[in-house]
């Protein structure tokens, strides 16, 4: 009742209750990383996807397909992603593949839960900011490994 725009407001409309809500928490800033370092969170990330499609896919089942790449959102900031496609898998051997995914995340030291919806799938996280992800299509598993967001360092060239 302090505010002299909220005094007004509940005079004219008593019938109305009004609740101010407290600011959102500025968003944590991001790690600024030299390429470097970049480069060696990127290799991290590969190595983490070897290591679980070592332990998913053994022996290999079908065919792996894989692709990785750097994104940057619109405030600048990073991220290293990394995916794979296993398949073509026989009938019910997405789901099956699914299964041995989790536990093949919690082997490595990933919290993993699935995730409910209409499609079965997982997410997973690790210490570092990594997140994990896997998602059933009809004949095959998608995998995709992501680091947490950062920031490029501005390196003064000499």
């Amino acid at each position: 009742m302090a505010d002299p725009m909220l005094r007004v407001l509940r005079e004219r409309h008593p019938e109305v209750d009004v609740v101010v809500l407290p600011q959102p928490a500025p968003v944590p800033a991001a790690a600024e990383l030299t390429l470097p370092q970049r480069e060696a969170l990127a290799t991290t990330l590969e190595r983490s996807l070897d290591d679980l499609l070592a332990r998913v896919a053994d022996p290999a089942p079908a065919e792996t397909v894989r692709g990785s790449r750097w994104h940057t959102d619109e405030w600048g900031l990073t991220w290293y992603e990394c995916t794979a496609v296993v398949g073509p898998l026989p009938e019910g051997g997405n789901i099956a593949l699914l299964r041995a995914t989790g536990h093949a995340l919690v082997g490595l030291g990933w919290q993993a839960r699935p995730v409910p919806g209409d499609r079965p799938r997982l997410v997973g996280r690790r210490r570092g900011g990594l997140d994990a992800a896997a998602t059933v299509r009809p004949d095959s598993l998608v995998l995709t490994l992501r680091t947490a967001k950062v920031r490029a360092a501005q390196e003064v060239a000499s």
